[in-house]
């Protein structure tokens, strides 16, 4: 388990050190990984499924923030500094839908790759 809380930690200082990475991603990308690194990596199945999942989380986590930072920033542009507002209080809802959601899939993925285990044994 220790190697694979090391090794999360390279792959998130990679992505957080990257200078596409704006303040706003590198915050959300943190509290995915704690969330990911200390809720999956205890449970059962294979090191490797749960490093890619991780990976594979933080690049849709900077797709999303990066997507969502252009998106308010065109509608800041159109609509007016009236956005601002609205953009500070659904930042952290939207990530917190996109966390959540990659999360339960990812249980998903890391239990099927427990089961076909246990299959293959019995």
């Amino acid at each position: 388990m220790f190697f694979g809380f090391c090794l999360g930690a390279v792959i998130s200082y990679v992505l957080l050190t990257s200078p596409y990475t704006s303040h706003e991603s590198a915050y959300m990308l943190i509290i995915f990984n704690f969330l990911y690194v200390s809720l999956t990596f205890p449970l059962n199945g294979k090191l490797t499924t749960k490093l890619l999942v991780l990976l594979m989380g933080n690049v849709v986590g900077l797709l999303w923030n990066n997507l969502f930072s252009l998106f308010a920033s065109v509608a800041a542009n159109y609509v007016g500094e009236v956005f601002n507002i609205l953009y500070i209080i659904l930042n952290p809802l939207l990530n917190l839908i996109w966390i959540v959601s990659f999360w339960s899939t990812s249980l998903a993925v890391v239990t099927n790759s427990k089961n076909t285990k246990a299959e293959v044994q019995t």
